[in-house]
């Protein structure tokens, strides 16, 4: 059995994960829970780990189950700010309990998600620049980028974060400098373009006044990595021809 004083939490790591992988084998260890899984397209690598320090009781044995994580996220979207979670696994079923005003039990047939059991490889990757944004600022940047286009130029020189978009209305070029809110590390000058509606979604589930690491290497996958409480989110995402 695993308890978690705060559903909410888990309600929104399900939700990161359910933009983009609609089946997915839960790995349950001694140090918690984690997915990894890449999405349809192929175009994005989901790698979520929840430390089991975000329960206040885990006890279950060392698993691995396939879930509709679609389904999943549609019963914790009933959790109330209040809930408390419960999460059990049967042989055949993951069991949910949500604890507040009322009692509410859900069980969610386990799948068999294909190449379930084959452990995906992290990209090897060596990137030359990282920035270290407050959540909301790059929020807003990219809702200023879905004005012009469907994709965004990242780039990054001089110590400064660049962020573009062109599209038939027009063009739109941001520059962020080193800040209180903002981190440019990089060794050479960057540049790199990715799906606008991909970030976007990526990074919808960071809250406000979080912080946000993007990593990247010019024409490569791009690497964003933020926390939901005990949770760590990453997502590689392919880069597309500039």
């Amino acid at each position: 059995m695993i308890e978690s004083p705060d559903a909410t939490q888990i309600k929104r790591t399900v939700d990161a994960i359910a933009s983009f992988i609609s089946e997915g084998n839960f790995r349950f260890s001694e140090k918690g829970i984690s997915l990894r899984a890449v999405d349809p397209s192929q175009i994005v690598l989901v790698d979520c780990f929840i430390d089991k320090s975000a329960f206040t009781q885990y006890l279950i044995e060392p698993t691995l189950v396939g879930v509709d994580v679609v389904e999943l996220a549609r019963m914790l979207a009933r959790s109330m700010p209040t809930d408390k979670l419960f999460l059990d696994v049967s042989d055949s079923e993951l069991e949910l309990k949500l604890e507040g005003d009322f009692t509410r039990h859900f069980s969610l047939p386990l799948i068999d998600v294909a190449d379930g059991d084959k452990e995906i490889k992290i990209p090897d990757n060596k990137f030359d620049a990282r920035i270290e944004i407050n959540a909301r600022l790059l929020k807003e940047a990219l809702k200023d980028a879905h004005i012009f286009g469907s994709s965004v130029t990242l780039k990054v020189s001089n110590k400064q974060f660049h962020i573009e978009a062109k599209g038939s209305q027009g063009t739109l070029r941001t520059v962020s400098k080193e800040g209180k809110l903002i981190s440019v590390k990089h060794g050479v000058d960057v540049t790199s373009k990715y799906s606008l509606n991909y970030i976007t979604n990526v990074i919808k589930e960071a809250d406000n006044d979080s912080t946000i690491a993007l990593e990247l290497k010019s024409d490569a996958p791009l690497r964003i990595s933020y926390e939901i409480g005990k949770t760590k989110l990453q997502y590689y995402l392919a880069h597309m021809i500039l």
